[in-house]
């Protein structure tokens, strides 16, 4: 019998291990699940005795507050039966679906899988253009590297030398910028 349930909810996944391990380490409670619940929340269930449960949860509300990335815990003692068969008889629960919300939850992976799609479709246009400015502009003089604009420097940049961060970027001038473009392709030859 489940004398009490313990939730913690996190933002990240490794907070969820953090909460996880934490949880177990610090009382006598056992890992019911960590359920992904979606935009990067996790909750982290345990179970045991009150006590237990509630001290296992405090701990990883401490522990998790150091990362930063908590959101809320909840301690229910003395669970009823019924909560009992619908949290933990899963195979009972998927048959529970309409058809209703199977459709639903198919349309939304496909809004997913196609918003996937066109970020991966972004990003492959992005390169092509990268890889156009980085072919039309490595043997260019300094002259035509003046008449290229600042963002397109940065992004010339960033392409040549992916540890460069934007914040290092921001604090250069256009001449600094053209001649870090200058010195890749030295170097690069």
């Amino acid at each position: 019998m489940i004398n009490a349930l313990g939730l913690v909810e996190v933002i990240g996944y490794v907070a969820a291990i953090e909460a996880c391990d934490v949880c177990l380490k610090s009382a006598n409670v056992h890992l019911v699940g960590i359920d992904k619940v979606g935009s990067g929340i996790v909750t982290v269930s345990v179970t045991g005795d009150v006590g237990a449960v509630k001290s296992a949860v405090e701990s990883a509300q401490v522990s998790v507050s150091r990362i930063g990335s908590l959101r809320s815990t909840h301690v229910i003692p003395r669970l009823h039966q019924d909560v009992v068969e619908a949290l933990f008889n899963k195979e009972k629960n998927k048959e529970n679906f309409s058809e209703e919300d199977t459709t639903q939850i198919k349309i939304n992976e496909e809004i997913l899988i196609k918003e996937d799609l066109e970020k991966e479709i972004q990003s492959e246009v992005l390169n092509n253009e990268l890889e156009n400015i980085n072919e039309n502009n490595t043997n260019e003089d300094k002259d035509d590297l003046s008449k290229m604009s600042v963002k397109e420097l940065k992004t010339l940049i960033k392409k040549l030398d992916n540890s460069i961060t934007h914040k290092n970027l921001n604090s250069l001038r256009k001449e600094d910028l053209i001649g870090m473009v200058e010195k890749f392709n030295r170097e690069d030859k």
